[in-house]
């Protein structure tokens, strides 16, 4: 049974298809030149299911979300004749689709673009809302742009091809949305029972709400951010591919719940509570001291930096979150005085 999702926003409107056999090429052969970027794991697992259609691969990994792989799928684009009537598809998780997007936004201004997110992070956050980027040596996401799909496909039946580590990375997403947005999904994760269609549907509910009211990240939608101050901090500073990205939201997360307790802004335990359901789902909680030192350090290089101040994501109760610009020298003094 496939179900939809649509998405309306002030900066484009499309579905999200949500399925099973939704991997191929059916909706690419509806336009006269296409191209596909994917990676190496993606496309021997799938590539056979795009055949005639041209493909990029990248490397697998954040490591490869990058300017030089940016300019070399500028370069293949050129060979092969894309135009602005083109469509350029992303096969594969958040790095792919967030890498294919940036190209598809800024290729001869702007070719349409397809996401397949074959992750489960993707399927539930990274393919919707139309962020999309590359990173720098000095921070992650720092060359970007808001550019929506024309239509995306998760494909559920590819999650089973996840490993154990890929998958809990995505439930990191699934976790935020509940403590964000949505106390009964945080029920639903508590007693285990709800199967894993229903809940990438709801949470790109959820996400498909938050695009809608501020499709430019400049408030509400600011806190689908919750975890990932630190969180993108602590990829910085270890190196890409040493943490994937839903862990180190996770750690993020746990971080973000003691400074909220910390603050009297969170309710008493929503800590243990948050590390209990991180562990649960098999993600990391805590942080060696030097890294979380060197990620405290580099906090105001943050989109979210506003001059010595950032503005931090809350829960104030489990199901809501709220907002709070903070002085960055009072976020790096109380997480280092944080016993975890």
């Amino acid at each position: 049974m496939m179900e939809k999702v649509q998405v309306h926003a002030d900066n484009g409107s499309y579905d999200i298809l949500i399925g099973n056999d939704l991997l191929n090429n059916e909706y690419l052969k509806s336009f006269e030149k296409s191209a596909i970027i994917t990676d190496d794991v993606v496309y021997d697992l799938y590539g056979k299911r795009f055949a005639g259609t041209n493909v990029i691969v990248l490397k697998s990994g954040e490591e490869s979300k990058n300017m030089q792989n940016l300019e070399m799928i500028y370069d293949r684009l050129m060979d092969f004749g894309l135009d602005r009537n083109s469509v350029l598809a992303a096969v594969g998780g958040g790095v792919v689709g967030d890498i294919c997007g940036f190209a598809a936004a800024t290729f001869k201004r702007g070719v349409r673009f397809v996401q397949y997110p074959t992750t489960l992070l993707a399927q539930v956050d990274s393919s919707v809302g139309g962020k999309v980027a590359v990173n720098l040596r000095g921070g992650k996401n720092m060359v970007g742009a808001f550019y929506q799909p024309c239509a995306v496909f998760a494909d559920t039946s590819a999650l089973d091809t996840l490993d154990e580590r890929q998958y809990a990375a995505g439930m990191a997403e699934v976790v935020k949305y509940a403590y964000i947005a949505d106390k009964g999904l945080h029920q639903t994760l508590v007693q285990q029972s709800a199967d894993i269609g229903a809940i990438v549907k709801r949470c790109c509910e959820i996400k498909t709400d938050y695009v809608h009211q501020d499709p430019y990240d400049t408030g509400i939608r600011m806190q689908l951010n919750y975890g990932h101050t630190i969180g993108h901090a602590i990829e910085t500073v270890a190196g890409y591919g040493t943490f994937l990205h839903g862990e180190a939201i996770a750690i993020g997360m746990v971080y973000a719940a003691h400074l909220g307790e910390q603050l009297g802004i969170s309710p008493k335990g929503l800590a243990s509570d948050t590390i209990s359901l991180l562990r649960k789902y098999k993600l990391p909680v805590m942080l060696k001291q030097d890294i979380l030192d060197q990620a405290l350090q580099i906090l105001l290089a943050d989109k979210k930096a506003d001059g010595k101040d950032i503005h931090f994501v809350l829960i104030d109760q489990i199901g809501h979150a709220v907002l709070k610009k903070l002085p960055a020298e009072l976020i790096q003094k109380t997480v280092k005085e944080m016993k975890v």
